[in-house]
C-alpha cells in the first residue's frame, strides 16, 4: 500500500510519535513517504499516487489539499492527538474533510456529531519504549516528566515535605503556570524535546509519577470545557519501558487498558500519593513485577502496529472511487490557489 503520511509539522512531542508512526508503517512493509503540512500539494499527490493520505494532528494541514486527494479516490484519514485541549480547532470543516477520523479522547467523540469520529487510545512503540540500563545520573527515587501545569503543581507542592528527602527529578518547565515549592527547585531539569534522553530517566526511576493534564486549566482550545477520561501518551510510553508508575485516578478509561494494582497503580489525593510513594519505595520486587506486567500488556494490546492495523481494517470498509476517471478531470483552483471540486464548480455556475 502506498501511504502519504503528513505529520504535525511541530517539534518535540509531535516529532516523537511521528517517528513511531513512520517506523511502524515501514515495518508493515508499506511504501511510505513522510512530509510536513507545507509540503503537501496536488503535484505531490499526483506524483506519489498514494492509496492512503494519513494526517496526524491535522491543524496545520491545508484541507483543500485533503479534499483534492479524496477527489482522486485516495482514502483520507485524520488521527487527532490533542483532544480535548485543541478540540475547537477540529470541529466542523476539519473533521468533515476526511473519510475516517480518530481521536485520542473518548469524551470528544460525541462533540463531533453528526460527523462519525472513533476513539483510538494512545500506544507505544516496542522498538523505542523499552527497558535499558542507564547511568547513575539518570537514576532517581521518583521522576516526573511533563509541564508544570496548575493541577500538577498543587499535587507536587502538597507532598514537598516528603519529596525534599528523596532523590527526585522533575523533567520539563515548572515555572510558567505557577510557583514550584522552593525546596523542589533543585530537582528541576529542563529536558523537553529529546525523547531518548527522557527515556533514560523513565528507566532510571524507581517510581515514575504520571499526573494527567487538566482538560480546561490552563485555557487552550477547549472553550466548551469538554472533559477528559482517556489516558495520556505517557501512560503507554512508561508501560512500554516496563517502568513502574503511580497515576492520578482522574481518567477512568485507563482501567480499560491496564489492570489496577497489577499493571498500574492509581492515587486519589496528595496524601494517598505520599503514602504509596513510601510503600512502593520499600517494595522493589513488587514495583518490578507491576512494571513488567504493564510492559507485557502494552506490547500485546497497545502498540502503534495494532492501532495502524485497526485503521487499515476500517479503511477496507470504504468503497473505492474510480481514480483514473478522477485524474482525467481538469484540476481547477481559485484565486487563493486552493483546489476546487467539481461539485463546487457547478454550485458556483448554478
Amino acid at each position: 500500500m502506498r501511504i502519504l503520511f503528513v505529520d504535525s509539522g511541530a517539534k518535540g512531542f509531535h516529532s516523537r510519535y511521528a517517528f513511531d508512526i513512520f517506523f511502524t508503517l515501514k515495518k508493515l512493509r508499506h511504501k511510505v513517504r513522510q512530509i510536513s503540512p507545507p509540503q503537501l500539494s496536488p503535484k505531490l499527490i499526483q506524483k506519489f499516487q498514494p492509496d492512503v493520505l494519513l494526517v496526524v494532528h491535522g491543524t496545520r494541514t491545508p484541507l483543500y489539499h485533503v479534499r483534492y486527494a479524496r477527489s482522486l479516490g485516495v482514502k483520507t484519514v485524520l488521527w487527532i492527538v490533542e483532544d480535548p485541549y485543541e478540540i475547537d480547532l477540529h470541529r466542523g470543516e476539519m473533521v468533515e474533510a476526511y473519510d475516517l477520523v480518530y481521536t485520542n479522547e473518548r469524551q470528544a467523540v460525541k462533540h463531533y456529531k453528526p460527523v462519525k469520529v472513533s476513539y483510538l487510545p494512545w500506544c507505544c512503540n516496542p522498538e523505542v519504549h523499552r527497558r535499558m540500563e542507564v547511568g547513575e545520573e539518570y537514576q532517581s527515587d521518583l521522576c516526573f516528566v511533563g509541564m508544570g501545569f496548575p493541577n500538577r503543581l498543587r499535587i507536587i507542592n502538597a507532598i514537598a515535605p516528603l519529596l525534599k528527602k528523596l532523590n527526585v527529578k522533575l523533567i520539563g518547565r515548572w515555572e510558567r503556570w505557577g510557583e514550584l515549592h522552593p525546596d523542589l527547585h533543585k530537582f528541576v531539569l529542563p529536558v523537553e524535546n529529546d525523547f531518548y534522553e527522557v527515556q533514560k530517566y523513565f528507566n532510571g526511576a524507581k517510581i515514575n509519577l504520571n499526573i494527567h493534564r487538566d482538560p480546561v486549566n490552563p485555557p487552550s482550545g477547549n472553550s466548551r470545557k469538554v472533559g477528559a477520561t482517556s489516558p495520556n501518551d505517557r501512560t503507554f510510553a512508561l508501560a512500554g519501558c516496563g517502568a513502574f508508575q503511580l497515576v492520578d485516578a482522574t481518567r477512568p478509561d485507563l482501567l480499560d487498558c491496564f489492570v489496577e494494582n497489577k499493571e498500574i497503580v492509581l492515587f486519589t489525593s496528595p496524601r494517598d500519593l505520599a503514602r504509596k510513594i513510601e510503600y512502593y519505595l520499600a517494595n522493589p520486587k513488587l514495583r518490578q513485577k507491576i512494571g513488567k506486567a504493564a510492559q507485557k500488556r502494552a506490547y500485546r494490546e497497545h502498540t502503534f502496529e495494532r492501532r495502524l492495523k485497526q485503521i487499515f481494517t476500517d479503511l477496507g470498509t470504504i468503497p473505492k472511487k474510480n481514480r483514473l476517471a478522477a485524474l482525467s478531470q481538469p484540476t481547477v483552483y481559485n484565486l487563493r490557489n486552493e483546489y476546487v471540486s467539481n461539485e463546487e464548480i457547478w454550485r458556483f455556475r448554478g
